[in-house]
């Protein structure tokens, strides 16, 4: 089996390396730039290279290109330390998520700001009394009318303090075992009755 790379993937490769040296020395070096690296202008001048939703199917607004091309530009990227944290999870996870479970409305509403550079978004997964372990959360949301009361609170939530939206995990059902009454919901950080304490590490 071959694995080295074709011709356009070493073409790639070697300008995904000058645009982030050229990051780097602009914006700066960071260890672990995918969760290190802040810059929201580069994530801006990412998606203008179109190398953000690299590989999301081209009817949602993606590039429709293969894995391996999205892994050849974030390895340059990250070995280089060029800050990509301002669009990683979104590119990675979020946008993913809603083309693949997400409804007309939330795809046609969230995944251009994702694709432009321009949202931000944090993971609402682990809490204190329960680390990560999802069958032991216990934020809630409850339906009220069209909306959902949720209640809870959330640790090492990652750009939480900068964040646009947060993919919030919590407990809508208390039936059955633990894990089966967990649910997903996309909410703005500019929502009434969030507090966010920053961890300065």
């Amino acid at each position: 089996m071959d694995f080295a790379l074709d011709h356009d993937q070493l073409a790639l490769q070697a300008r995904a390396r000058v645009v982030a040296g050229d990051a780097v020395a602009r914006y700066g070096r960071h260890n672990d730039s995918w969760i290190n690296g802040w810059s929201k202008e580069f994530a801006r001048e990412l998606a203008a290279l179109g190398w953000i939703g690299m590989t999301w199917p081209t009817e949602y607004g993606g590039g429709g290109r293969p894995p391996i091309e999205r892994l050849v530009v974030a390895e340059e990227l990250i070995s280089a330390g060029a800050p990509i944290a301002a669009m990683w999870f979104a590119d990675r996870q979020m946008g993913p998520t809603l083309i693949a479970y997400g409804s007309d409305a939330q795809r046609h509403d969230l995944l251009p700001g994702i694709l432009s550079g321009e949202a931000t978004w944090c993971i609402g997964m682990s809490e204190p009394g329960a680390g990560s372990d999802l069958a032991g959360l216990t934020t809630s949301a409850r339906a009220d009318g069209d909306e959902w009361v949720i209640d809870g609170q959330k640790i090492w939530t990652s750009f939480g303090e900068v964040a646009d939206y947060c993919y919030l995990i919590c407990r809508t059902s208390t039936d059955g075992p633990p894990h089966r009454g967990i649910s997903e919901i996309v909410v703005p950080m500019d929502s009434p009755g969030i507090e966010v304490r920053a961890i300065t590490d």
